[in-house]
């Protein structure tokens, strides 16, 4: 079974149910919302691939994890009465990517070693948005170890001003060196 495949067309089928019913972006919502909660609760899975839970139940489950809305839950019925629940985390993958596509949207990550304010988080997404001529949801992720600067991440580019990374470019420049001399 090709999971990609299937996935993909349940999303979609999903996204163009959605656009007709004008409600893609609250089903976007939804879809950011379920990928989240079935990567922090593996138990989630467990659930939904219990035999001796009913498909209501399922169905139940599934709309608990997020603010659903009517379509959502129309879809979820759909997912567990065609037993591809299993399938759910490259569905919502799937819808994400096509809705980022259709709408241009590009997901931006900025990775710091403290938390950015909010006022310059505004300022980067105002300037790429502007320069880029795209919606941009941008998300400040923390992390010590990169010491000071930043990392940026947007579609497969990457920009790495971090202290770390320059730390290393010396270690290495240091080593090349030193190799030449022994």
């Amino acid at each position: 079974m090709n999971t990609g495949v299937i996935s993909k067309r349940y999303a979609k089928a999903l996204y163009e149910y959605a656009k007709m019913h004008n409600t893609e972006t609250v089903v976007y919502e939804n879809m950011l919302q379920l990928k989240s909660t079935l990567r922090k609760v593996k138990e989630f899975s467990v659930i939904l691939k219990d035999p001796s839970i009913s498909l209501a139940q399922k169905v139940s489950v599934i709309c608990s994890a997020v603010q659903s809305s009517a379509i959502f839950e129309q879809f979820a019925t759909l997912v567990v009465k065609n037993e591809r629940e299993n399938l759910l985390i490259y569905i919502a993958y799937a819808y994400i990517d096509i809705y980022r596509r259709e709408n241009r949207v590009v997901a931006m990550k900025v990775t710091t070693a403290i938390p950015m304010p909010e006022s310059i988080l505004n300022r980067i997404e105002n300037i790429a948005e502007t320069n880029n001529n795209v919606n941009v949801e941008i998300r400040n992720v923390v992390d010590e170890s990169i010491i000071g600067g930043y990392i940026c991440e947007a579609n497969s580019v990457r920009y790495d001003a971090s202290v770390r990374s320059q730390l290393g470019e010396i270690r290495k420049r240091i080593v090349k060196s030193n190799k030449k001399i022994v």
